[in-house]
């Protein structure tokens, strides 16, 4: 009997250190193992995004995938300050499964962009390299608005330092200077063409004065001097036909009327030859003095005055010559007209006392002038 009872008591005590540990093996076999390959899969997506540059061109999505890793860690760390059986990993992988799906969303994100700027920026480059061409082309050597001369020398270097960035895959760095350098170039480029076309309007004026010069050479059996300041000619006319054609050089300022002594501007007008010089007479080689200011000068010079566009103690100026010591290839004087020492030698042969000399801004219009630049 005894040892029946002893049987019953080791059978229950086998049966509860059985379901004892049977429990415990499954509470153990349950418990959450952390989640290490997720973990180091997300790490290595989201260096793959931020390689990507996913920073600059997906801002939000990486900002939010890296805040999800975060707490993700913050989480497992809690978790493994407690007792094995009592840890929940549940919320890190939530947090790491968004980390996963947003940072590959900014890793892709970040690669359409970047292909995106790269194909429109190319269309961009282009478009303001035109128009710096367009600049250099037409505006380049003119002396027009100093501002704007220096506006066209920014908008042309941001542009080379957009192109570098451009070549290394900066592109918001490209996009902020190639924006700059267009709207630089592109305000120059109507500025002066503004400037221009004030400028031409004198055309109409010019043409007629030249026409009836010709006129004149015709009539009178003379010879005549025509000058055109944006051909750069100096042309000799006799009997109303034209015999030669110079290259001629003129004031560092040379668009537009001279206005005052000493401000470099080649004057326009009708005038004639009032002295020849030669050898001692002056310091390049042979010259024609002209006689600026004349009627029209004076009266033009005494408005401005009494508008007070010119200081009342600035002269009109004077000595304004045809001369040698020209080829240089640049408008160098100080408003006269320069042609080579072997050019002058024909000006000087067909000129005298009394020969009529025009000069005039241009012969052709605007539209024909810059379509001849291209």
């Amino acid at each position: 009997m005894r040892l029946k009872r002893r049987g019953k008591i080791t059978l229950v005590i086998i049966t509860f250190l059985l379901l004892t540990g049977g429990g415990l093996l499954t509470i153990f076999s349950l418990s959450a193992d952390p989640p290490v390959e997720s973990i180091a899969r997300c790490s290595q997506v989201l260096s793959k995004a931020r390689q990507a540059e996913a920073r600059e061109y997906a801002r939000d999505l990486l900002s939010d995938a890296e805040m999800a890793y975060t707490d993700a860690m913050i989480e497992w760390k809690i978790q493994n300050t407690k007792w094995y059986i009592t840890r929940d990993y549940t919320l890190v992988n939530e947090k790491i499964q968004m980390a996963l799906r947003k940072g590959e969303e900014a890793y892709r994100k970040s690669i359409t962009v970047k292909d995106s700027m790269h194909h429109d920026l190319a269309v961009v480059f282009k478009e303001v390299e035109k128009d710096l061409v367009h600049y250099a082309n037409h505006f380049g050597v003119l002396p027009l608005n100093q501002q704007s001369r220096q506006d066209y020398r920014t908008a042309e270097m941001l542009f080379l330092e957009a192109r570098q960035a451009y070549e290394s895959g900066n592109y918001n760095r490209v996009v902020h200077k190639l924006a700059k350098s267009r709207l630089l170039i592109g305000e120059s480029i109507r500025k002066n063409q503004e400037t221009l076309k004030g400028y031409f309007a004198n055309i109409p004026t010019w043409k007629r004065w030249a026409d009836e010069t010709i006129s004149w050479s015709k009539t009178n059996n003379k010879s005549v001097v025509i000058v055109d300041k944006f051909a750069r000619k100096c042309y000799i006319y006799a009997r109303g036909v034209e015999i030669r054609s110079l290259d001629a050089e003129f004031g560092i300022n040379w668009i537009g009327n001279k206005k005052h002594v000493g401000d470099k501007a080649t004057p326009e007008g009708r005038y004639f030859v009032t002295k020849k010089k030669s050898k001692k007479g002056t310091n390049y080689y042979k010259a024609l003095l002209i006689n600026y200011p004349n009627a029209e000068d004076k009266a033009r010079f005494a408005e401005q005055k009494k508008k007070g566009l010119i200081s009342k103690r600035t002269g009109i100026g004077g000595l304004i010559e045809i001369h040698g010591g020209g080829g240089k290839g640049i408008n160098w004087t100080d408003g006269c007209v320069a042609v080579s020492n072997e050019d002058m030698d024909q000006v000087f042969r067909w000129a005298e006392v009394g020969t009529p000399v025009t000069i005039v801004g241009s012969l052709k219009n605007l539209d024909e002038v810059q379509a001849s630049e291209r």
